[in-house]
């Protein structure tokens, strides 16, 4: 179940990325991070659990 919570520190946490992006999506599992219509990065929950202080 995503949360409103999550999304916040998920826009929060992709505020202060030097790396650019142009979009996101959060599927409750998978957080992928998009350049160009392409995916350029994807973690985990157990990975966005570690860097994102407070994620559940």
């Amino acid at each position: 179940m995503i949360t409103q919570l999550q999304l916040d520190l998920i826009t929060r946490f992709l505020h202060y990325t030097t790396e650019p992006f142009d979009d996101w999506n959060w599927d409750g599992k998978m957080l992928v991070i998009w350049l160009n219509d392409e995916p350029i990065e994807r973690y985990l929950l157990s990975d966005v659990r570690e860097f994102i202080k407070g994620f559940k």
